[in-house]
Formats: structure tokens, sequence, C-alpha cells
């Protein structure tokens, strides 16, 4: 298990892998979570400064919201992005697959809800523009987290959204919206409250898998080990197997 931090904001889990000499921190929450995020790092004894990488699973703005106040603050950290993410951060709104849609009605019900109570719901953010020192992720890579010290992969998890990326480090996988834990008695669960594809996200669960992952760390809801995910993998494999 890596040594790591969770930061809970007011939608996401955020978190904080440690380097020898700072920190990983995997998303950073809506731009409304400013102060809760600073007090959190205040409280852990941490600056923005001591963030030396910040990894982004995917754009929408619960994830990238205080990408710009961290990287006004620190100019020197290096972002870390899948590739069309780095495009899609560039437009400063959430996009939309042609496919879009809720996992289910009721979790359509639920969010539609919620969200008109919350203070960050257009899916806008401030927009992103990649600098040189950030590092874009365009395929499954081995090699970049050990050249930051942490031992482990990154891999390209769509499904939720095309440009969603995940980190392996030992047994964890740290997935952002590629699954959830939250409102599973709704119905589907585990899968994210919105995505694109269904059986995309069953491929990302079994490269999970395959890539050695025994704890799920979610961006919603608590972490949860992947032989919870199996049947529904194994779903995948047999829909594939040839009729008799």
């Amino acid at each position: 298990m890596p040594d790591f931090l969770t930061i809970v904001l007011s939608q996401t889990n955020c978190y904080l892998l440690k380097l020898e000499n700072g920190f990983l921190l995997i998303d950073c929450g809506n731009a409304s979570d400013k102060d809760s995020f600073l007090k959190t790092l205040g409280n852990l004894g941490i600056t923005i400064k001591d963030i030396r990488y910040l990894f982004l699973t995917h754009h929408h703005n619960d994830h990238c919201g205080l990408m710009k106040h961290i990287t006004s603050e620190n100019p020197s950290v290096r972002a870390i992005m899948g590739w069309k993410c780095a495009e899609y951060m560039e437009t400063g709104i959430h996009f939309k697959h042609n496919n879009e849609k809720y996992s289910n009605s009721a979790l359509k019900m639920i969010i539609g809800i919620y969200s008109k109570f919350r203070k960050n719901r257009s899916g806008k953010f401030t927009p992103y523009y990649k600098r040189k020192h950030d590092i874009i992720i365009e395929r499954d890579v081995d090699n970049t987290l050990p050249l930051l010290g942490i031992e482990g992969k990154i891999i390209l998890t769509p499904g939720h959204t095309e440009d969603s990326i995940s980190i392996i480090a030992g047994r964890a996988a740290f997935v952002g919206d590629a699954a959830r834990n939250m409102l599973n008695i709704t119905g589907m669960p585990y899968y994210p409250i919105m995505y694109y594809d269904a059986e995309k996200c069953r491929e990302s669960w079994h490269k999970l898998a395959e890539s050695g992952a025994k704890t799920i760390f979610p961006a919603h809801g608590k972490p949860f080990n992947i032989n919870e995910l199996m049947p529904l993998i194994n779903k995948r494999a047999n829909r594939n197997l040839p009729s008799t």
C-alpha cells in the first residue's frame, strides 16, 4: 500500500501520495472547495508549495476546480493528465459525449435534486492550458510514476469519460470516477453516476484487476475491494464468449 493521505472535500475525495520531497495530489475538487482544501492542508502541516505534481483523473469541475489556484500559487507544480483531458481543459467546460447518460433513473432524480442546492453546478471551470513541464499521458505507461519515486503505473480507464485515467500504486488503484461507491442502493452499483459506455467501464475495471489492483479508491465514496467488481467484470467476459 502506498503512503498517502486522503482529503475529503464537498463532493470529491482527493489523495496525496507521499514523495521523497513533497506530494503528488490526485484531483483537486471544485473551485468552491478552496477554503476547505487549504484548511485541510494546513491541519496536515502541508502547503501548496509541497505539492510537486497534480494528477487529474479527468476534466470535470469537481476534479479540476482548484487547478488554477494551485498552479498560480505554485507555478513549479507539474500537471499530469491524459491528452484528451488536456484538450478538454482548454475549453473550460464539461465535455458531453453524445452517449452520456445517468446509470439509472433513480440516480438521475437524486443528482438532479442535489444539483439545485450545490454551489457549483454549471459544469464550468477556469480553462487550463498545458505548459512545457506538464506530463501528458497518451497511453498506458509503466515508467512515469517510478521516475517520481512511486512504484506503479498510469492506465487509461475510459467509460465515465473518454479522458479518464487512473493510478495503480502497489495494490491500490486511485480511479477518480471510473468507479464509485456511493448510492449503490439505487441500482447499478459501482458504475459511474454518469457514463458514455457501460462496456468500456467494465473493460477499464478488467484492466484494473489485470494490473494487480486490490483496493479501489474512488473519488466518490469509500474504498472497496476489487472483488466487488468481479461479477461485473465477469459479465463483460461472458458477453464475449461465442454462442453455442
